[in-house]
């Protein structure tokens, strides 16, 4: 038992983790599980993939926690430097301490705009509708890392658009308050006809 005890004291002392030795901290496991489809801090350069970078804690481990149960369908992708694969087998083989760990380390990036071209006058409407519509739960025009919601400003329009477009078609499920406020604006904006 001593030499158990003392060989767990050098392992310890040598920086060799007992538990989970390839992930010492959130920053290798999400490098590992998620950086090569969201970058390495979490902002992608990718239009078809979120940047996660500055996500609430809350935020990110309700989205790995849907596509672990199955809840919510992530799309097949393949990055430029890895294997195909999608959100439910990513987030099937993370444990919930691998979770809270990779929502922490996105938490503390930086959220950073993507770079895109931008309509501003089809913006200035946008704002208007997510000012009377989106606002209450998506705080500061989205760009509230307060808020238990996912960023959406400044997030890759390619992606959001995709988004609602599975919304609106009922292939993601929504939050009820969200659900409301969603099939109101669908309908006063003909949001479902236009994705």
């Amino acid at each position: 038992m001593r030499k158990l005890t003392i060989f767990a004291s050098i392992l310890a002392l040598s920086g060799i983790a007992l538990t989970s030795p390839a992930f010492a901290d959130g920053a290798a496991l999400a490098k590992d599980k998620c950086g090569s489809c969201h970058g390495a801090d979490g902002n992608s350069t990718d239009s078809k993939v979120p940047s996660i970078a500055g996500f609430p804690i809350s935020a990110t481990m309700d989205s790995l926690e849907q596509y672990k149960e199955g809840d919510r369908k992530g799309d097949k992708y393949k990055p430029s430097n890895g294997d195909e694969s999608d959100m439910n087998t990513v987030a099937k083989a993370l444990s919930e301490a691998d979770v809270e760990q990779i929502a922490n380390y996105y938490a503390g990036q930086k959220f950073k705009t993507a770079s895109q071209s931008i309509d501003a006058a089809l913006a200035a409407k946008g704002a208007k509708i997510h000012e009377a519509n989106c606002e209450k739960c998506h705080s500061e025009g989205g760009a509230s890392p307060d808020d238990d919601a996912p960023l959406l400003a400044g997030q890759w329009k390619d992606y959001l658009s995709a988004e609602f477009g599975k919304l609106a078609a009922g292939d993601r499920d929504m939050p009820k308050k969200m659900k409301k406020k969603f099939d109101k604006l669908a309908l006063i904006t003909g949001l479902g006809l236009i994705f």
